[in-house]
């Protein structure tokens, strides 16, 4: 079944949203495309990138390099500074995984309008592992969602130490290659290992590819990469992301899965990355939806994508 895209191009150009490619697939098929770019060339997916760290922490639990109650602080100990929030030790993959490792405030942002705050290029320590362990912890870990880019780091250190190979190396024959991603572009932290929280470049058709992996529940061309039981947990909700005593207002405050934000409407979920870099998943319609754009205007996004494309999915 083809999808008109034209409305989705129409109102895009409509609102003025900096969209450069999308790409509709539905039951199996690439229904609809449409380029606002000439060219489909790899940039980087920035956040979105989370998700696919979601992915790799799914595959080593399936191998058994640990599990969602390991603590970073063991598998990381060497890392650990001599003084240390006794709290840290509480702290698990699951909770780094819903970003809700004990802070309450961000760590380690890569962009930031907030006058006087510290980004991640501005740091001192160059060891992002030693510098996340020497934060006190403001809450009880798993009490709250605090989005922070040093817990996908810390997932992606833990897989690095315990493996002996770069995160991207790790996955090359796990993930890139069966996808058919060739020579993946990955940033890497100060001491040279791969960067959890972003960094990622990908065309859109690559990224697109990510979108299905997690629609197809981790599952490409009949080989079951990740685990369904992995999969299912990691898309459904997990924490609540809404502030206290605040309703779901938009597509931002919908509850977090593992690394991976929920939609308020059609059991819907999304990878998201900074400046508009979206893989929404509609799992009831069969159905992935991946933007690729330099956009801030989010929930625009998504709701465009609603208005013009999912009506049209049965």
């Amino acid at each position: 079944m083809k999808i008109n895209i034209v409305p989705f191009a129409e109102v895009i150009c409509q609102k003025k949203l900096g969209v450069h490619h999308v790409l509709v697939h539905h039951k199996g098929q690439l229904s609809a495309a449409f380029h606002f770019q000439p060219t489909d060339r790899r940039a980087e997916i920035h956040s979105a990138t989370k998700s696919v760290v979601s992915l790799a922490a799914g595959m080593a639990i399936d191998e058994g390099l640990f599990t969602l109650d390991t603590r970073p602080t063991d598998i990381l100990s060497k890392y650990v500074p001599d003084t240390i929030d006794p709290a840290w030790h509480q702290v698990t993959v699951k909770h780094l995984l819903t970003m809700s490792s004990g802070h309450d405030r961000k760590l380690m942002d890569g962009y930031s309008l907030t006058p006087g705050a510290t980004n991640r290029d501005d740091l001192e320590n160059k060891d992002w592992v030693n510098y996340t362990f020497s934060q006190d912890l403001d809450l009880e870990p798993g009490q709250k969602f605090v989005y922070n880019n040093s817990c996908p780091h810390l997932i992606s250190r833990m897989i690095i130490e315990l493996t002996g190979e770069n995160l991207i190396d790790w996955l090359r024959p796990r993930l890139f290659d069966p996808l058919e991603i060739h020579n993946p572009q990955w940033g890497t932290d100060p001491l040279g290992y791969t960067c959890g929280p972003g960094g990622l470049h990908l065309s859109t058709e690559e990224f697109s590819r990510i979108s299905l992996l997690y629609l197809q529940q981790g599952q490409w061309n009949g080989k079951q990469l990740i685990s369904k039981e992995y999969m299912s947990q990691a898309v459904s909700r997990q924490i609540e992301n809404a502030a206290p005593g605040k309703i779901c207002t938009d597509d931002s405050t919908a509850g977090y899965g593992y690394l991976i934000w929920r939609c308020r409407r059609d059991n819907a979920y999304y990878l998201f990355g900074w400046a508009g870099q979206l893989g929404i998943i509609l799992p009831d319609y069969e159905a992935a939806v991946t933007l690729t754009s330099y956009e801030f205007q989010t929930q625009s996004l998504l709701d465009t994508v609603w208005d013009t494309i999912v009506h049209q999915l049965c």
